[in-house]
């Protein structure tokens, strides 16, 4: 991690020291962790404006999707990015991607995958995010920017959305593709 140092303490009050040939100066030093969701203290070493260091945000541990034979296509609850730190920070998807590989055959990812409209939909802002697409020709580009939390306590909500193929045959035994969602984190 890079470390600004402040040059000059803006409190740093001074004594003149006249016909004497020493003097004794406290030196005064502080060791902690830095704290992101807290604003800059001159008097301490802070990470640049833009250091990762002041990445502090609340994600999911998991997001759940899933469509059946009489849903209108793919539910998924609603999700928060929580902003804890003092800058803001920007949010931008990096990858989506079978997550399961199995020794032999297919991973359910890729026995879905040419049948598959999925998208993450950002509520806050009523944008949509395309993460899988049956189009070869258009497929999802990554990165992909999701949005921005700009204050601290703002959350991003986002929901997954899309759908099957017409005709796509649901049975009793589940397919269910796992996927990573790789997102990164731009404090600005």
């Amino acid at each position: 991690m890079r470390m600004r140092m402040v040059k000059n303490d803006p409190n740093t009050q001074t004594q003149e020291i006249k016909k004497q040939d020493s003097a004794t100066l406290p030196a005064e030093g502080t060791f902690q962790e830095f704290d992101p969701t807290k604003p800059v203290d001159p008097s301490l070493p802070n990470p640049g404006p833009t250091d990762k260091a002041w990445v502090d945000v609340e994600i999911p541990t998991k997001i759940l999707f899933g469509q059946t034979d009489i849903s209108s296509g793919i539910i998924s609850p609603n999700y928060e990015i929580k902003n804890l730190s003092s800058k803001s920070v920007e949010i931008a998807i990096m990858d989506f991607k079978d997550r399961a590989k199995p020794a032999t055959g297919k991973s359910d990812a890729e026995k879905i995958s040419d049948q598959l409209t999925l998208d993450l939909k950002n509520v806050t802002s009523n944008t949509v995010v395309p993460l899988h697409t049956t189009d070869a020709k258009n497929p999802a580009q990554f990165p992909a920017d999701l949005g921005a939390i700009t204050t601290q306590g703002e959350k991003l909500v986002f929901q997954l959305t899309g759908n099957v193929a017409k005709g796509f045959q649901f049975s009793q035994t589940a397919i269910q593709p796992q996927y990573d969602m790789v997102l990164k984190f731009e404090v600005k």
